[in-house]
């Protein structure tokens, strides 16, 4: 027998003595009713989810040539709610987030909202609704409600190329907010946190 091979199997051997030592000292100890010595472990966890962070989403494929009927303004037990009410069945995309400063759409200029800090509602089709015939928005543009906490006002600030905006303005610094789809009729439901 080689000298490598030797030298291998005197490796082996020491390896598999070692492990046979541990084993057994863990019987010992289990034997004599103590515990084992506590081996680290790793533990796997979820980050907390950003309310503050801004929330997306993709429209339903259906969500074509959408129009905006409604906006509604309420006050809940813990949050203030602002609903976008559409035409059609599918629920529509949208992009949420906090701005510095609300600018309009297509004009690119800076537009009045009220408010210590500013969300900006984007709220996107499947495809653009060029000739389309679904009729522009004809609600108010300026919703208030003093029983609401947190927002002082809704903006509806424009309809440009299949994308709907408006702005909410807190009456307090920023809040954690959530954005929700529903059916029936399709709408865009965005809470927005009293803390």
């Amino acid at each position: 027998m080689t000298r490598g091979k030797v030298a291998m199997l005197d490796r082996l051997a020491r390896s598999a003595a070692l492990v046979l030592v541990s084993l057994l000292a863990t019987v010992v100890v289990s034997a004599c009713g103590s515990e084992p010595p506590t081996q680290l472990t790793t533990q796997l966890t979820t980050p907390p989810v950003d309310q503050y962070a801004a929330k997306d989403r993709t429209p339903d494929p259906g969500a074509v040539a959408i129009g905006l009927t409604n906006i509604s303004l309420s006050p809940g037990d813990s949050a203030d709610r602002v609903t976008f009410e559409f035409t059609g069945d599918a629920v529509p995309g949208w992009a949420v987030h906090y701005v510095r400063e609300a600018v309009q759409n297509g004009t690119h200029a800076v537009f009045p909202v009220a408010g210590e800090t500013i969300i900006e509602v984007l709220i996107r089709e499947a495809a653009n609704p060029f000739g389309s015939g679904v009729p522009p928005y004809s609600g108010p543009e300026t919703l208030t409600d003093p029983a609401t906490i947190s927002i002082g006002e809704v903006r509806f600030a424009s309809e440009v190329r299949g994308v709907t905006q408006a702005f909410i303005g807190l009456r307090t610094p920023q809040r954690g907010f959530r954005v929700t789809g529903l059916t029936d009729p399709a709408r865009v439901v965005v809470e927005v946190d009293h803390r």
